[in-house]
């Protein structure tokens, strides 16, 4: 956890120290405008793929409502099993020069837990996460990125993830623009989570997304995601699609499903997000 917060401070002291970045003619792709193709791509709940930032002074609100149904994957949120849904809401703001902080709040407006679950149903605040994000390889016209991004997820209510300890991690996203409308984005991350008996379990998560721009506005993607960790390696997939409504609203659906015995069950949701 020091490490993650460690990191965090760092990268938002850099950007203290650097001032409020470029502006004007000569600032590049990454300070164009708010709806600049290079930017303004959100993420999905519980991930970060997009490497980019928010310009300096700009902001961007993401409200997804998300469904979990019978999944291993959402143990940590109300036991393994049962079904919930979440308000995801996020804040990206830019603080500097491909600098961006986030601030995350996971609130339940329902959740079912299994019937030999002690926990009754709820709703309420589940999780806040902290994150700072450091878009440090661009290219000049925004053809690829990689960012570093540590993070803290902390537990508003105990008996959210069991335990009022933080999870804490670093994610590595990065975009690659291909040809004919094609994008490849994804992340690699490792985190360290609370575990059942007091511990800390590490746990590697990777994905990858291959995207296609149908329409000025309409881009569909499918993704392909690996944790690894405690107990066997869980493979999902992810498949959706976004439209770009106008220059500062999008507009994303989409769905996850597990593969293999090991599923990580089923999840629907949909988003929008506006940028400022």
């Amino acid at each position: 956890m020091r490490s993650a917060a460690c990191l965090i401070a760092v990268i938002l002291a850099a950007a203290a120290c650097g001032g409020e970045g470029k502006s004007g003619p000569e600032a590049g792709p990454e300070a164009a405008s708010a709806a600049d193709p290079g930017v303004y791509e959100t993420d999905r709940p519980g991930e970060v793929e997009n490497p980019f930032t928010v310009r300096p002074g700009g902001a961007e609100l993401v409200n997804y409502v998300v469904g979990f149904n019978a999944a291993a994957r959402s143990g940590n949120e109300f036991g393994d099993g049962g079904s919930a849904v979440i308000l995801d809401t996020a804040v990206r703001f830019g603080i500097a020069d491909r600098i961006e902080g986030v601030l995350t709040v996971d609130s339940f407006l329902r959740s079912n837990p299994p019937e030999d679950s002690s926990m009754g149903s709820r709703s309420g605040p589940g999780y806040a996460t902290v994150l700072a994000k450091w878009n440090f390889l661009k290219s000049a016209t925004g053809d690829f990125g990689v960012a570093l991004a540590p993070f803290l997820r902390m537990p508003l209510d105990r008996l959210a993830g069991g335990s009022r300890r933080p999870e804490s991690g670093l994610i590595v996203p990065f975009d690659v623009d291909l040809e004919a409308g094609w994008e490849l984005q994804g992340s690699s991350s490792v985190s360290r989570a609370p575990g059942a008996d007091g511990s800390s379990d590490t746990q590697w998560e990777n994905q990858a997304s291959l995207e296609r721009t149908l329409t000025a506005r309409l881009t569909a993607y499918l993704e392909l995601q690996l944790e690894t960790g405690d107990g066997p390696p869980a493979w999902s997939t992810e498949f959706g699609a976004t439209f770009r409504m106008n220059a500062s609203i999008l507009i994303d659906v989409g769905a996850n499903a597990g593969i293999g015995r090991r599923s990580r069950g089923r999840t629907i949701y949909t988003g929008l997000g506006w940028v400022f």
